[in-house]
């Protein structure tokens, strides 16, 4: 259905009014058809699926969660007799907010990482029409997520007091001019980032906008509270006319800003995809020997255990689909875990109330779960061939390093950390005993998220549709957090030599469960190798043939 709504729409855009469109903008209608077909061709073959528009089962699945959600909210309003401009109101932010989280990312990952743009740059192709063709993908999105979650809404408003028949095409106009207006957003802000952020910066300020909706998220109540006390409209003396030209000037601004910062986009950009595509995380400083790899050296599997610790910790900061993805709900957990200690510090967990400090070891839990979802994936998945070439009786030692670079630095190292802010907190007894207790446990959580990782990490293409795979085990994970932390406060903590038992419990458990989780690791690297290497040898046998 959605391709041949696809081609429907092509047959009438591609006419003659939208081709002289298309040329006041700058845009060769010709090669801009070429250049949507050559993607579309891409997308088909599984070259192009790290992009949520050009992947129709991830954009699909997408729009039935968050259809499901808005829905979920829109019968809750009507059922509490909502007037239609205020419903009207909270989809419409719903809709913007949920558009904001995802154009952003999905603009930056296309024009910051244009894999394909290195080839193209030798052909007679503008940037206009370069640009217009890669964010293509935006259009189905907007659709998908616009319309498409608002048609429950849109229909359940017909329930409102006050609402007439024309209240769904009313909302679904609307939903679909939030959508443009949001999209036109995104584009413009990336447009004013290439203007003035120098080429090897720009995906660094990529990924940095791509965040802004999140820390909006964590941070807006205290924004909000503090804009209120500076009084603005009260400290203006101005009457309601002068404020009207006041909103009226903000908004030609905005116009201005978004149609400029539009027009910046196609401004030699091709001139920029080889210093965008190398540019990135740059160590000029000499290699020297690290005490935590000799550590992970001696204690975790020798030089290929070390490899694999030098490996992953490399990657995770340079592989652009992993930062892209973990980096916003990195700064999220750091600013969750920031409070977390913040505010549950002063309550000792054993003194007897309930307090947040039962949270933090599941906090870990999650953090670690969402790292290893994302481990196997990466943006140079065809180097896999490389690891073809290391002999398989290392691969047992490799392992335990992965699990050495995971363990020591998202669990070890955070831990050493909260014990001396605890110690000051609760003295030395009450700290080591709990952080002993939450070491445990998130090394448990650690055994069991190995199994996510089933093949040698970062060697994957990316998967869009994981999100969804993963809801059914994020909400066993939930329901699993709310039975320990009530097994934690009202039996667990009541008397410290029974955290002295669970803890040793706890700890034995993850030893045991980490060494089975090792083994498999290990089987899913050599059977995803083994099949790599048969499609390798049927590769060259055709080539010969």
């Amino acid at each position: 259905m959605r391709k041949a709504l696809q081609a429907r729409i092509q047959r009438i855009l591609r006419g003659h009014r939208a081709s002289q469109f298309l040329r006041l903008l700058g845009v060769n209608p010709k090669r801009f058809w070429l250049l949507v077909d050559l993607f579309d061709s891409l997308s088909e073959r599984g070259e192009m699926l790290d992009q949520l528009g050009r992947d129709g089962i991830a954009l699909q699945t997408a729009a039935l969660l968050y259809s499901a959600i808005l829905g979920l909210m829109s019968v809750m309003f009507a059922l509490a007799q909502t007037p239609p401009v205020f419903y009207l109101s909270i989809c419409m932010a719903f809709t913007a907010f949920l558009l904001l989280t995802v154009l952003l990312s999905e603009t930056g990952n296309s024009i910051v990482n244009p894999t394909e743009g290195i080839v193209l740059a030798h052909y007679p192709v503008n940037g206009a029409t370069y640009l217009a063709a890669k964010l293509t993908h935006l259009v189905w999105i907007v659709f998908y997520l616009a319309v498409g979650i608002n048609t429950i809404p849109a229909l359940v408003g017909l329930e409102l007091p006050g609402s007439g028949r024309t209240y769904p095409l009313l909302h679904l106009l609307s939903a679909l001019a939030t959508g443009i207006v949001v999209a036109l957003s995104c584009c413009a802000l990336f447009g004013w980032l290439i203007r003035f952020v120098p080429t090897k910066r720009l995906k660094a300020a990529g990924q940095l906008a791509g965040i802004v909706p999140f820390l909006f998220v964590m941070a807006g109540p205290q924004l909000l509270s503090l804009l209120a006390r500076f009084h603005l409209f009260q400290s203006l003396s101005i009457g309601p006319s002068a404020r009207w030209a006041l909103g009226l000037a903000a908004g030609v601004a905005a116009v201005a800003a978004v149609a400029f910062g539009v027009r910046s986009l196609s401004a030699d950009y091709l001139i920029r995809v080889s210093s965008l595509m190398h540019a990135g995380w740059r160590n000029t400083r000499p290699a020297r020997k690290s005490w935590i790899g000799e550590m992970v050296a001696r204690f975790f599997g020798g030089q290929p255990g070390r490899a694999a610790f030098a490996f992953v910790s490399q990657m995770a900061r340079r592989d652009y689909q992993f930062r892209r993805q973990v980096l916003p709900m990195s700064i999220v957990g750091m600013i969750g875990l920031v409070r977390l200690v913040t505010q549950g510090g002063e309550s000792d967990p054993f003194s007897g109330p309930f307090t947040v400090m039962h949270l933090l070891p599941h906090l870990f839990g999650g953090i670690l779960l969402f790292g290893c979802s994302l481990l196997p994936y990466g943006d140079q998945s065809r180097a896999a061939w490389v690891f073809l070439l290391t002999p398989s009786r290392v691969f047992g030692r490799f392992v335990r390093g992965v699990h050495a670079a995971l363990w020591i630095q998202l669990i070890l190292i955070p831990h050493a950390l909260l014990l001396l802010f605890l110690i000051w907190r609760w003295g030395m007894w009450h700290a080591g005993l709990f952080i002993a207790f939450s070491l445990a446990a998130a090394s448990l959580y650690l055994a069991f998220w190995l199994r996510l990782i089933d093949c040698v990490p970062f060697t994957k293409p990316v998967d869009l549709t994981r999100a969804a795979s993963l809801l059914p085990l994020m909400m066993l994970f939930g329901v699993v957090t709310g039975v320990a932390v009530g097994l934690q406060y009202f039996f667990v903590f009541r008397s410290q030599p029974v955290v002295v038992v669970v803890t040793l419990v706890v700890a034995a458990a993850a030893y045991f469960f980490t060494r089975q989780s090792l083994d498999a690791f290990e089987s899913s690297i050599r059977f995803n190798l083994g099949l790599l290497s048969v499609e390798s040898g049927t590769l060259y046998q055709e080539i010969n043939g």
